[in-house]
């Protein structure tokens, strides 16, 4: 009876759990989804209140301008616009607005985002659908089965629907979010183009009125003239002349967000340096904007949601797949129990950085910019032909050579010191000490150490008749002296480590060598090599790689002269950008570094392989 009672809960448990388990899959996919239709919604949002903004600050600047005031507010927004107390000020999109030559606001501008209150523009309606679609074929698989006999075989029907309904309903977001944020940048520049004929109407200049869009501009006579063109970047005036040569601008059409009562433009858009900027022509003045499809494509976030959704709904089918046996899953759930904060640490901590660095290496973003700006991989193609990136590349790469030296070094060491005599303890303890002292206190005493002017290895030269060598101030020393501090830095810890090798082997070899009448260097070649193979390998990969990272005895000591002689890969990195906030290109010399060292450790690998493959 109690067997039959056991097998009878067991039963029971199965068919809670197979139900309560689909159901999950079924709201992890409902989850994923509305994941990635928020992130669409809500970058689209995002330049929809960046647009307003700046339709503020040009609302703003009309109220400043001779004949302005709250009528020219209204011609250019219209009802969107409301002039309110500059006790308002702060509340939503809006921009103060000034009376001419006065040091306290006049007005609060507060302008609504256009499409407010519209559910029609306000969310993806394609990707709802078939996200919808999505989910109501999941749930009525998982009402399916809660009535269907225990089975132990994966879902992988409804897994692959799954999957492929995110990445439709991930691909119809992208499509309607670049649609939205086109035509919002159609409405920006168009916009703009709108505020400079209403300055222009007053019979301001053609320069004080470009200047209220707050957008680049350039005449018709500069668009040939690098010299003349202020604001507006060279590739794009070139670009426009292009497309004026071919008619382009003539055939756009108006954009249908713009009151009817917009006087005269024509908006188009240019390609410039593989990025797309929308233009206006106004008179004799040209206007241009770099899309918010280019600047807030939310792609690669929708990209991110969408994998990270299809990787959980595929997990939770696991234990769907595992309900016909409860012990399994409860097993399964334990592990991932226990696995879930060590998970969510790396992903917290190594993952999500890296992913992260990896999205700004498509980007330029300099922390001061409002928005990162997508370059794809632009980053990339101009590291490839950057000298002095390659440049430091090369002095890391002879920086690295020290490790062969400081292996040697260090073997040589690990021989001399081995035994258990106190003197021979001492030695190996303060051998081991540069390996465990901040490199920061390594760095100040060896460039006191090393100083032209009062450093004590020079002084000891001088007495003993010899010039000084400047050994951190010549191109021609100054990265040789950091080797060789390199080398006294590892040395104690690579002879531990050889130390720890040797132990491994069997002292009867030595014995069976003497006897047979090895001699020392032979008992090393034919004992202690073979012996430290994997110890060796081990060293070299570890240090190469270290040595690709050295940073602290650059910063400290040479700043990367005299010269750029030891200006390092990492330190170049460090500069990019913390120096010149170029953040985007630190993050892909980053990657590329990343990129050489695994190469470096592939190849070492192989070699090993083929090694062991050849006796």
């Amino acid at each position: 009876m109690n067997g039959t009672r056991v097998v009878r809960d067991r039963q029971d448990g199965g068919r809670v759990r197979r139900p309560t388990l689909a159901a999950l899959a079924a709201v992890t996919f409902a989850a994923g989804v509305g994941l990635v239709l928020a992130v669409a919604a809500g970058r689209v949002e995002g330049a929809r209140e960046a647009v307003a903004e700046a339709e503020a600050r040009m609302a703003a600047a009309l109220w400043e301008e001779e004949g302005g005031g709250a009528d020219a507010v209204a011609g250019l927004l219209g009802d969107r616009a409301s002039i309110l107390g500059t006790n308002a000020g702060g509340a939503g999109p809006g921009a103060y607005a000034y009376q001419a030559g006065a040091l306290e606001p006049a007005a609060w501008i507060a302008v609504a985002p256009r499409g407010a209150g519209s559910a029609s523009t306000a969310f993806p309606a394609t990707a709802t659908a078939i996200a919808l679609a999505g989910l109501a074929l999941i749930a009525g698989w998982a009402g399916v089965r809660r009535h269907a006999p225990a089975h132990s075989r994966y879902p992988a029907g409804i897994a692959l629907l799954s999957v492929g309904c995110i990445a439709v309903t991930v691909f119809a977001a992208e499509r309607w979010a670049d649609r939205e944020l086109g035509a919002l940048s159609t409405a920006r520049v168009g916009q703009g183009a709108r505020a400079v004929e209403l300055v222009l109407a007053t019979g301001a200049d053609p320069a004080r009125a470009a200047r209220v869009a707050h957008l680049p501009w350039v005449e018709d006579g500069a668009l040939e003239s690098p010299d003349d063109q202020w604001t507006m970047p060279a590739e794009v005036a070139t670009a426009i002349v292009a497309s004026l040569e071919r008619g382009a601008g003539g055939l756009a059409a108006l954009s249908p967000d713009l009151p009817s009562a917009t006087p005269a433009f024509t908006p188009y858009t240019v390609e410039a340096e593989g990025a797309t900027w929308h233009a206006a022509r106004t008179a004799d003045i040209h206007l241009a904007f770099l899309g918010y499809e280019r600047t807030a494509s939310p792609a690669l976030t929708l990209a991110g949601g969408g994998t990270l959704a299809a990787l959980l709904v595929t997990l939770v089918l696991h234990l769907v797949q595992l309900s016909a046996r409860p012990r399994a899953l409860r097993r399964t759930l334990a592990a991932w129990g226990l696995l879930a904060p060590a998970a969510a640490l790396i992903l917290a901590f190594t993952l999500g950085p890296l992913l992260f660095s990896l999205w700004i290496s498509l980007h330029e973003w300099r922390l001061i910019d409002p928005a990162p700006l997508f370059l794809g991989f632009d980053n990339y193609a101009g590291l490839l032909v950057d000298g002095e990136w390659w440049s430091a590349i090369g002095n890391t790469a002879l920086f690295t050579l020290h490790v062969p030296a400081a292996m040697a070094v260090a073997l040589a060491l690990a021989l001399l010191t081995r035994g258990s005599r106190r003197a021979l303890r001492w030695a190996r303890l303060a051998l081991f000490l540069p390996a465990i002292t901040s490199v920061a206190a390594i760095a100040v005493v060896w460039k006191w150490l090393l100083s032209d002017q009062y450093g004590l290895l020079n002084r000891v030269l001088e007495r003993a008749g010899l010039e000084s060598v400047p050994w951190l101030n010549s191109p021609d020393t100054a990265l040789a002296s950091l080797m060789v501090i390199g080398i006294w830095m590892v040395v104690g810890y690579q002879m531990v480590v050889f130390q720890a090798g040797l132990a491994a082997i069997p002292r009867d070899w030595y014995d069976a060598a003497r006897v047979d009448g090895a001699g020392p260097w032979q008992r090393f070649r034919h004992i202690t090599l073979p012996g430290l193979r994997h110890t060796l390998f081990f060293v070299l990969v570890t240090s190469i790689i270290g040595s690709f990272q050295v940073f602290g005895l650059v910063y400290v000591m040479t700043e990367g002269g005299p010269l750029g002689a030891t200006d390092v890969a990492v330190y170049h990195i460090y500069r990019e950008a913390w120096e010149f906030l170029q953040f985007g290109n630190a993050a892909a010399m980053s990657w590329l570094l990343f990129a050489v060292v695994f190469a470096a450790t592939w190849l070492h690998f192989r070699f090993l392989d083929t090694r062991r493959a050849h006796g």
